[in-house]
């Protein structure tokens, strides 16, 4: 982007599940009933926390064994049918109001963008296809894609380079602690979306620059960043 003023980002990355689309309800509903199915009782909110964490992770921690055991594995495989089902009939209609309009604009002004998810990568690039908004984005990564997943920076830092951006080119999008800690770990200015699992004071505390309570109003605050311009909130 020839002409930018000094200080001013070149790239957004995004979170997916709670900042792009509005599946935390489904994937805890369905994270839920499987473990009820194998006799596990684990609190709802403790079901819910864990959205937007690596979910082999989860599930082994829930199992109480390691992320190759069968258990595990088969939670899983019964998981991805389960939630492809759900996204496979939803479609575009899992994108929080405003962001196939926002994506658009922002692509539009000529910014790169992209994904980082704590889903693994293929999982990630089919949610963005079947939700009608892969033609946006340049990568997608995952847990998978990198050999850490988020707090780690390793997939901001990936996916700043698969688009050719410096890390204090990009800002990082997202509605989790974890995003925030993984942008600013990896040197980025972070935005955060009171909308998805954390709430605001969480994301204030853990460092993001500015929360937003809608995806229509983070589309200005990216063009601010965009022109070099302070933002605060």
């Amino acid at each position: 982007m020839a002409g930018r003023s000094p200080g001013a980002v070149a790239g957004v990355l995004f979170d997916l599940d709670g900042t792009l689309a509005d599946t935390p309800g489904a994937i805890a509903a369905i994270t839920g009933g499987i473990l009820s199915e194998r006799g596990l009782d684990v609190p709802a909110a403790e079901v819910l926390a864990g959205v937007g964490k690596p979910l082999d992770q989860n599930f082994a921690a829930w199992f109480g064994r390691p992320a190759d055991h069968p258990d595990v594995r088969q939670a899983l495989s019964a998981y991805r049918e389960q939630f492809g089902r759900h996204v496979r009939a939803t479609g575009p209609r899992l994108l929080y109001p405003g962001v196939a309009e926002g994506l658009a604009a922002l692509a539009g002004a000529g910014l790169l963008l992209g994904i980082t998810t704590s889903k693994i990568q293929l999982a990630g690039e089919q949610l963005v296809a079947l939700t009608g908004i892969a033609d946006h984005f340049a990568v997608v990564a995952g847990h998978d894609t990198t050999p850490h997943g988020k707090p780690s920076p390793d997939m901001a830092l990936f996916a700043a380079d698969r688009l050719g951006l410096a890390p204090a080119d990009c800002v990082v999008v997202g509605d989790s602690v974890a995003d925030v800690a993984m942008g600013r770990a990896a040197g980025m200015t972070v935005f955060g979306v009171s909308y998805g699992v954390a709430t605001a004071a969480d994301l204030t505390a853990a460092g993001a620059a500015l929360v937003v309570d809608s995806f229509p109003d983070l589309v200005p605050a990216v063009a601010a960043a965009t022109a070099g311009r302070t933002v605060t909130g």
